[in-house]
């Protein structure tokens, strides 16, 4: 543990359970290489914004970010929108 976070807790980002469909729109975002990934807009403040980005490790193209900010809880269902987006477009 760093000093940065000594007697101090970390953000929260909440938590969401997936439906059945969610996770498999998930699963088929990882095989096809869709990162859609949180990542914060401000230090220490409980925002986030979405990167949406396609290829394999260290080749990855960002493709888009999300215009809006999220905060705890919403974040997750965002993101599972976002792959369930990706996963009914491009399944076939």
């Amino acid at each position: 543990m760093t000093a940065a976070f000594h007697g101090k807790s970390k953000n929260s980002m909440g938590s969401y359970n997936q439906t059945p469909e969610e996770l498999k729109a998930r699963d088929w975002c990882m095989d096809n290489n869709v990162c859609i990934t949180p990542r914060q807009t401000h230090w220490g403040i409980k925002s986030w914004a979405i990167d949406i980005e396609t290829g394999r490790h260290p080749n990855r193209k960002l493709i888009g970010t999300s215009p809006s900010e999220f905060g705890p809880n919403s974040i997750w269902r965002q993101i599972a929108s976002y792959q369930k987006y990706y996963y009914d477009k491009y399944k076939d």
